[in-house]
């Protein structure tokens, strides 16, 4: 397995698997994740969609500058 840092805004494509270190409402610090969806908006710029149900997101902008809730974020290749 290998993980590569997301570094920009293009890096991370639906179907993806991330590893996140962050906070979580469930008090994990890491976890493991399928992005669903990753939804450009001129407003918001690019959110990558975890968990419909729940709202489980992060702004992948943020994360870039180092606002987000999500810490680090790496893409898992097998």
């Amino acid at each position: 397995m290998k993980l590569k840092d997301v570094t920009t805004l293009v890096d991370i494509n639906q179907g993806d698997f991330l590893l996140i270190d962050g906070f979580f409402d469930e008090g994990e610090r890491i976890q493991l994740h399928k992005v669903q969806r990753v939804k450009l908006s001129v407003r918001d710029g690019t959110e990558i969609i975890l968990k419909k149900k729940g709202n489980v997101y992060f702004n992948l902008g943020m994360y870039l500058q180092g606002t987000s809730w999500a810490k680090k974020v790496c893409i898992v290749n097998p």
